[in-house]
């Protein structure tokens, strides 16, 4: 093909492609019905409404893909279909439909994080402190205003005022009570009945009770938001054994030693 011919055919694509606008007009015009020297002719459907489609659908890439001309005068590029190719190129067979492409390959759903290792009974279910709600900043400023305060047994038992130190039902008692819970204080073996008490741990504040040890071993303590708090009780490697203070997780043993556990009710 000469260079004459090649320009001649582009400048029946160009001619094309700004027909696209009017396909019946596309149509009428029979552009390309004579083949040039090479056998690169526009013959094959050139004109009909199924090449305008096919030019369409190539429009934005038909003159960019690296196209050129053959040794037998025919089109390739890598910017043409192979249903336009063999329009361009004279082939006789119908365009074919381009393949659709292969989907892509779905993303994967999230693997929901595996179940945390349940802990032993009674272990506590507390919530997070930002989220928490005014009750328990309220509890929370109460425990921390007691801290230091000497274990007293009885201590906290005769009313809401200030007191000189505080045993262990005593000081739990004044904290609920902070929270908007109890009428008055109780001890280890009242507190699971009184109005707004339930059974169970909390989503932020939950308390160990120890009813069944006789009066002497009976103990309380209590979760507030992850942090134990106790007046009294026992040594271990969490504190513990002396007045009001914080004490760090105790060990799972020891938390089993509690009969009943409980929380404030909404808590």
């Amino acid at each position: 093909m000469s260079l004459d011919d090649a320009i001649g055919q582009i400048d029946q694509i160009l001619a094309l492609q700004q027909q696209l606008a009017d396909p019946s007009a596309l149509a009428s015009a029979g552009v390309g019905t004579a083949g040039s020297s090479g056998g690169a002719g526009l013959t094959t459907g050139a004109g009909s409404p199924a090449f305008a489609e096919l030019l369409a659908a190539n429009q934005a890439s038909a003159l960019t893909g690296g196209g050129e001309m053959t040794a037998a005068g025919g089109l390739t590029g890598s910017g043409l279909s192979d249903g336009l190719l063999a329009a361009l190129n004279g082939a006789t067979t119908t365009p074919t439909t381009g393949a659709v492409g292969a989907a892509g390959v779905a993303g994967s759903t999230g693997t929901i994080g595996a179940t945390g290792v349940a802990g032993a009974p009674g272990a506590p279910t507390t919530g997070s402190l930002a989220a928490a709600p005014a009750r328990v900043q309220a509890m929370i400023q109460e425990a921390d205003s007691l801290l230091g305060k000497p274990y007293v047994w009885g201590g906290g038992h005769g009313g809401w005022g200030p007191q000189s130190g505080y045993d262990c039902s005593g000081f739990v008692s004044a904290v609920l009570h902070a929270g908007g819970y109890l009428s008055s204080p109780q001890d280890t073996q009242t507190l699971p009945d009184q109005p707004g008490i339930l059974d169970g741990p909390g989503r932020y504040v939950t308390i160990y009770d120890r009813t069944d040890a006789g009066m002497s071993d009976n103990h309380m303590i209590i979760d507030i938001a992850g942090q134990f708090y106790e007046s009294g009780g026992e040594h271990g490697a969490w504190g513990g054994g002396g007045g009001v203070e914080k004490i760090a997780p105790p060990s799972q043993a020891y938390l089993a030693t509690f009969n009943r556990v409980l929380h404030p009710e909404g808590l």
